[in-house]
């Protein structure tokens, strides 16, 4: 199983959204009164995510920066510009550690941003549900 898959699969043990966003016509009543929660809820999540990981952004660059800087003043080996972008950093330990650190938190920015877009898809697809059954 990809590392991709191990935590998607534990964020939809803790969220189970695919229950929050199934409906039939004996709890269509309970589901519209839960989805405007779940909504916001789940807005409110991704946008945390988000900014979370606009911050390890940040870090990250701040992080390329210094190891550029260590690699080109402070290394025994004389880097060119190309080699250090090309060679060093891709191959140093810390960047590609922050690497996986952002590619999990985006991971996670997607999970919660596909929850939230399912629950707002979710209030239309009950309503019009809610308006053939009449």
């Amino acid at each position: 199983m990809k590392e991709e898959d191990i935590i998607i699969k534990k964020l939809k043990e803790e969220h189970n959204i695919e229950e929050m966003v199934s409906f039939n016509e004996t709890n269509i009543h309970e589901k519209l009164k839960e989805n405007s929660f779940l909504a916001v809820k789940y807005r409110d999540h991704y946008l945390s995510e988000l900014a979370t990981m606009e911050d390890l952004e940040v870090k990250y660059e701040k992080l390329l920066g210094q190891r550029y800087e260590h690699y080109r003043f402070n290394d025994e080996k004389e880097w060119t510009k190309t080699e250090i972008e090309n060679y060093a950093l891709p191959a140093d330990p810390k960047v590609v550690r922050m690497k996986k650190i952002l590619w999990r938190q985006r991971i996670r920015v997607k999970f919660f941003e596909a929850c939230w877009k399912g629950l707002e898809k979710m209030q239309w697809n009950m309503k019009t549900f809610h308006d053939v059954m009449r």
